[in-house]
């Protein structure tokens, strides 16, 4: 009886195959799952970014002015969790607010923008958003509606 050394060709090609298959299914798969674990993470983000804002207008009457993209508005930053910061490595957010005058009132419209680096994730995050977020989308970019005052 003689002794194996080692795998055929054969052997190897089947297994190589296999594993190739497997990695076919399984990589789109990951890809997915981290792109909603994202869209979930900025949800949260924009939640607290909600509260902040609206703990804001409730001790100063007003809620605070545009800041450039990337940077908290100065009033929000005590009211953000610690640590919290606009730019991320694949997205940043923007916060918005639009002064308008509705029937001879002045009131104020407020938003969070989040520009994403990755376009499936702006899909993602308005598949993801749930009641009480109205997303007005672009390509690369999500807003989101805060409030009016």
């Amino acid at each position: 009886m003689r002794r194996r050394q080692g795998f055929s060709i054969i052997e190897l090609l089947v297994t190589m195959t296999v594993i190739g298959l497997l990695t076919q299914i399984a990589v789109p798969r990951y890809s997915d799952m981290k792109r909603r674990a994202t869209a979930a993470s900025i949800l949260g983000d924009v939640h607290a970014i909600r509260i902040a804002a609206f703990t804001h207008y409730t001790e100063a009457g007003s809620f605070p002015p545009a800041s450039p993209a990337g940077q908290a508005p100065a009033q929000l930053v005590q009211y953000l969790p610690s640590g919290f910061t606009f730019t991320r490595a694949d997205y940043s957010y923007t916060w918005h607010s639009w002064p308008m005058t509705v029937g001879g009132r002045t009131e104020t419209l407020v938003g969070v923008t989040v520009t994403v680096s990755d376009p499936r994730l702006a899909t993602q995050l308005v598949r993801s958003a749930g009641a009480g977020f109205i997303p007005i989308v672009t390509a690369t970019s999500v807003t989101f509606l805060v409030s009016t005052s």
